[in-house]
């Protein structure tokens, strides 16, 4: 047997007896000199192994712990998600309910019926800028019918079918407008452009009528009730002709942001008076 291997067997050998002696003996380890140098002789190893103990101890609590504490960390995060969902809940129908409290607070204004549509579609590739609402002809929804929002008009209904109908917006240049500048009551028509926008025309020359004006409607096309907000006034020129002045308006409406509309189911009628010929019929 080797050298070393010898000497290491010896030690534990008497590592063994010693504490075999001190805690077989059934008094105190101070009680013989034989067990006080077994103990001072021990003493030491009795140290490592609680010293050892207790930090296993205390990495098994800490590791228990732990456990404890990611489980109840997932739980709160499971618990916020949650909250969030809630919450995201509660301020689209806080949001719905303002939209919808600010169009029946519209529909209150009219003599005529009307009734509230969302808005299910838009056409971004066609021709013609119009959008889509879950409301037709069963609901008596006819072509023509103006729409609004709490905001200002929207457009027109160009279409309808059962239970959906589309909607020509007021920025389209195939719509117009009869108006009037609110500030000085001065008459034009309003249609879309094809930049951005749109524009109010065959504004007599002497109108003063400048940028931040608010534009309404006439009520005189027979579509359009008197009065809704049509758009501001940003910039004044005249026409190619110069026999008239023309605006550039921007629409009171962001139609990028538009959930829910107001149809007017209103009859076509009205005086159609074309703008600079009042005092010609």
């Amino acid at each position: 047997m080797p050298r070393s291997i010898r000497d290491i067997a010896i030690i534990l050998i008497l590592i063994g007896g010693g504490l075999l002696i001190l805690f077989s003996s059934p008094k105190e380890p101070e009680a013989g000199a034989v067990s006080r140098v077994v103990y001072s002789v021990l003493r030491p190893f009795q140290q490592i192994i609680s010293a050892v103990h207790s930090r296993v101890k205390h990495t098994w609590e800490g590791y228990i712990s732990l456990v404890h504490v990611q489980a109840e960390n997932a739980t709160l995060k499971e618990e916020i998600r949650r909250l969030r969902r809630e919450n995201t809940v509660l301020q689209n129908k806080e949001g719905e309910n303002r939209r919808l409290t600010k169009l029946l607070d519209l529909k209150t204004r009219y003599e005529f019926p009307s009734l509230v549509a969302q808005v299910v579609g838009e056409d971004a590739l066609g021709w013609y800028r119009t959008l889509f609402v879950n409301r037709g002809s069963e609901d008596g929804v006819a072509p023509d019918m103006p729409v609004t929002v709490a905001q200002g008009i929207v457009g027109r209904i160009a279409k309808t079918s059962t239970d959906m109908s589309r909607v020509l917006l007021v920025t389209d240049p195939n719509l117009t407008v009869d108006c009037r500048v609110a500030r000085t009551r001065d008459r034009g028509l309003v249609s879309g452009s094809l930049e951005r926008g749109c524009i109010l025309r065959y504004v007599s020359l002497k109108s003063g009528m400048a940028p931040g004006d608010e534009v309404v409607t006439s009520g005189l096309d027979g579509v359009f009730p008197r009065g809704l907000n049509v758009g501001k006034i940003e910039r004044v020129r005249k026409e190619a002709q110069g026999l008239f002045l023309e605006a550039l308006v921007s629409p009171a409406v962001d139609f990028s942001e538009i959930e829910e509309v107001l149809v007017i189911l209103g009859r076509k009628g009205g005086f159609d008076i074309q703008p600079g010929l009042e005092g010609k019929r």
